[in-house]
């Protein structure tokens, strides 16, 4: 059976005393750094806002616009359909109404003989 033992070669209090010292060392790197990603998060908690959030609003609202505007137009059709019933209701009553009042609509028909026999050829000018 293996055993593993942790051999230490400095003390872990120089170890952390050396990290102090880098960074006492270059505290205002560190700070420049934080504050950039700070700045770059936030731009881009921005960006995403708007390219996101935004636009899903705007077409949110567009959306709605051409919904009133669709219902608008299914209405006038609606209003167009009623009078044409309305129209062809009246129709009926006029020809199914009485028998007197029929009109009687005569059609000459014409007699038209068509040819049999029809000869291909071509045309000459």
């Amino acid at each position: 059976m293996k055993q593993f033992a942790f051999v230490q070669n400095k003390s872990l209090t120089s170890l952390y005393g050396s990290f102090l010292h880098k960074y006492r060392k270059y505290d205002n790197v560190i700070e420049l750094v934080k504050f950039f990603a700070l700045g770059m998060f936030l731009v881009v908690c921005v960006f995403s806002y708007l390219i996101f959030i935004n636009k899903a609003s705007t077409r949110g609202y567009t959306l709605r616009q051409e919904n009133r505007k669709l219902d608008a137009i299914t209405f006038q059709s609606e209003i167009l359909k009623t009078k044409l019933l309305a129209y062809k209701q009246q129709n009926w009553d006029a020809i199914h109404g009485s028998a007197y009042k029929r009109d009687i609509v005569e059609v000459s028909a014409e007699v038209v003989k068509i040819p049999t026999k029809v000869e291909m050829g071509f045309l000459s000018k």
